[in-house]
């Protein structure tokens, strides 16, 4: 029986679930699993519910107004006592599942083989220089590196000089805690005009998103179809894109940081189209989200994207930075709305091949 520490230190935002939903997955598959968190994560109550963990630790990593005082306190006095809880336990695995500044640090703290998952091997596009250092970092003091995209094995080996015997592949497991009665929304269909198509933008507002090409996409099609509708909901500095999306009708800009009781209320509606117009990315954490809901996926042909969405065998593809091919997509499913039942039988079965102790098993034998 292996032992497995997992640390996550941020608190929104598609992570707590991602980590919740791993460690789960390494529980059931018989490990003894210890999680190092924030005190502060979205779903607390989820980790503190949860009985088959082995032990659940919190620490202070303070808000915007206290984050220097808690670094501070992390790295003059929470290490060492972390250290001296847990000097006695041996760990096959130690887990970090996301950057954080601290988490180097962090994982030094416990005995066994350190291991990052790289959800971003190549930086997005807008990145800051100081964010792209300190990431580099983190991700070289690793033993092992588990990427979540098979693309990205031979980026990581080029970029980071890791042998490939140190690199393993975990698809992007489902996101059942967003959506428990996840069954019911496969029949969540209404009767399909090219009246009530609904595209939905979700997510952080980033300049690497490809929202300029978004506007201009929806732009030419509400010329054409004027009942559909379009929907921005993310936190983030929305500033660059107000004029381009000043006066156009049947628009809503939801411009802040959608907790996850709230995330159902976007996705759990008839005819929801997901739109990705990235410009470029790894992967996607909206993705597993769209797909416990049954929703259909427009998305750029970039990144690890494709491979996510069951190697192109689901979802509908345009090319990045290309507003024109983004809006072909778009009005082929406003044209031909029969496609969103098919699309949601195909998703519904691809879920299972991706519940958290089937793709978490492999790991084992690492």
């Amino acid at each position: 029986m292996k032992n497995i520490l997992i640390t996550f230190l941020f608190k929104e935002g598609a992570g707590p679930v991602f980590t919740l939903e791993m460690a789960k997955g390494l529980a059931s598959n018989g490990c003894n699993v210890y999680v190092v968190l924030s005190n502060k994560i979205s779903n607390r109550s989820s980790w503190e519910k949860e009985s088959t963990f082995k032990k659940v630790h919190f620490i202070e990593t303070g808000t915007r107004q206290t984050a220097i005082q808690a670094t501070i306190r992390f790295f003059l006095v929470e290490q060492f006592r972390i250290r001296k809880q847990y000097k006695s336990i041996h760990f096959d695995y130690v887990i970090s599942t996301f950057y954080h500044p601290w988490a180097s640090t962090l994982l030094n703290c416990f005995n066994g083989k350190k291991i990052v998952i790289c959800h971003d091997p190549i930086h997005h596009t807008g990145v800051k220089l100081t964010e792209r250092l300190m990431t580099t970092l983190y991700i070289k003091k690793a033993d092992d590196i588990i990427v979540l995209t098979k693309s990205f094995i031979p980026i990581v080996e080029q970029r980071f000089k890791f042998s490939l015997h140190n690199i393993h592949y975990m698809p992007h497991g489902r996101m059942t805690e967003y959506a428990k009665q996840a069954e019911s929304h496969f029949s969540n269909i209404e009767q399909v005009t090219n009246k009530n198509i609904k595209f939905l933008f979700f997510g952080r507002i980033e300049k690497y998103k490809g929202l300029h090409v978004l506007a201009n996409a929806y732009k030419q099609l509400v010329t054409i179809y004027n009942k559909i509708e379009l929907i921005v909901a993310g936190s983030g500095d929305f500033n660059e894109y107000v004029n381009d999306f000043k006066n156009l009708p049947n628009t809503k800009i939801i411009n802040s940081y959608i907790p996850d009781e709230q995330i159902q209320s976007f996705f759990d509606k008839p005819n929801t189209i997901l739109v990705l117009p990235y410009l470029d990315a790894s992967q996607s954490g909206v993705i597993p989200i769209a797909l416990e809901y049954g929703v259909p996926i427009i998305a750029s042909n970039t990144g690890g994207l494709k491979e996510q969405l069951n190697d192109g065998k689901i979802g509908f593809f345009c090319s990045p930075n290309d507003e024109q091919s983004l809006k072909e997509q778009m009005q082929y499913l406003i044209e031909h709305p029969d496609v969103i039942k098919d699309e949601k039988d195909k998703i519904k079965s691809y879920l299972q091949q991706l519940n958290w102790d089937v793709i978490t098993k492999p790991l084992l034998s690492i």
